[in-house]
C-alpha cells in the first residue's frame, strides 16, 4: 500500500501541468484544414497523451525527435524557386520529393495545406503560418516567406537562410540537451533510489509492512516525497534558467 502511495504522488509531481497551453500539431492542423473537427471528449485523451510524450521527451528522452525536416522543406523549395518556379508550385514540389521515412508525415501534411493554398489563392507565406502552430521552426520559416512576400525579395535567399538559421538552431539545442543530460540523469538517480526502499527490503526477505508500518516510518517517508518534490522543482528551474538562451541587449 506504502509502495502504490508513493508511485502515484511521484507520477502525480512529474505530470502535473505547467501552465502551458496544448498545441496542436502540423497533422491536427491539415485536420482542421480538411474540416475534420474532433469533440472535446475526443481530444482530452490526445491532450493527456501529447503531454505524457512531452514529459518522457523532456526527460527520459527516449528515441530520436524527427527533427531538420522544416530545413530540409526550406532548401529544396529554395531550388525549385532557383527555377523559376511559383512560390506556392516550388513547396508542393518540395513537399513531394522531400522527406525520409521518418518524416513523410510531417511532408505529406503540409503538401495537403499548400495544395489547398493554391485552390484559395493564398499566399505560401501564410499557410506555412497557420500550419506552424506548435513548430517554432516552421513558424521561423513562415515569417521569413511572409516577408518576401510582402516586399518583394528574393525567397530562394530568403529559404536558404533560413535553412542554414534552423541547422545551427538545432545544433545548438542538441548541444543544450548534452549538458543537462548529466543533471537530469543525476535527478533520476536520486529520486529512483529513495524508492527503491520497498524493492530492497524484500530482497533482503523483510516484510514491508513491518518496515513501512510504523508511524515513524510513514513520517519518514511523507517527509522524503515532500524533499523529493522540492528537489524535483528546484533542479528543474535551475536547469531550465542555465539552460536558457543570453538575451543580446
Amino acid at each position: 500500500m506504502t509502495l502504490l502511495v508513493v508511485c502515484l504522488l511521484v507520477t502525480a509531481i512529474l505530470v502535473w501541468p505547467r501552465g502551458r497551453p496544448v498545441t496542436r500539431s502540423l497533422l491536427g492542423s491539415s485536420a482542421m484544414g480538411r474540416g475534420v473537427d474532433g469533440s472535446a471528449a475526443e481530444r482530452r485523451p490526445d491532450a493527456v497523451s501529447s503531454r505524457l510524450r512531452r514529459l518522457l521527451a523532456r526527460e527520459v528522452s527516449f528515441g530520436r525527435r524527427r527533427r531538420g525536416w522544416v530545413a530540409d522543406f526550406a532548401e529544396l523549395s529554395a531550388v525549385g524557386l532557383d527555377a523559376g518556379l511559383p512560390g506556392a508550385e516550388a513547396a508542393r514540389l518540395a513537399c513531394e520529393v522531400g522527406g525520409s521515412a521518418a518524416t513523410r508525415t510531417e511532408f505529406a501534411a503540409l503538401g495537403e495545406q499548400i495544395s489547398a493554398t493554391q485552390v484559395r489563392g493564398r499566399s505560401v507565406g501564410e499557410c506555412l503560418s497557420r500550419a506552424a502552430e506548435g513548430d517554432r521552426d516552421l513558424a521561423f520559416l513562415a515569417a521569413a516567406w511572409q516577408l518576401t512576400d510582402e516586399f518583394g525579395v528574393a525567397a530562394a535567399p530568403a529559404a536558404r537562410a533560413s535553412a542554414a538559421v534552423l541547422r545551427e538552431r538545432a545544433a545548438s539545442d542538441d548541444r543544450r540537451t548534452v549538458l543537462a543530460a548529466g543533471p537530469r540523469a543525476s535527478m533520476w538517480l536520486l529520486t529512483l533510489l529513495p524508492l527503491s526502499g520497498p524493492l530492497v527490503a524484500l530482497v533482503l526477505g523483510l516484510p514491508v509492512g513491518d518496515v513501512y508500518g510504523s508511524n515513524a516510518s510513514l513520517a519518514a517517508a511523507f517527509g522524503g516525497l515532500c524533499l523529493t518534490a522540492i528537489g524535483w522543482f528546484w533542479s528543474r528551474t535551475v536547469l531550465r534558467r542555465a539552460l536558457r538562451p543570453a538575451e543580446v541587449s
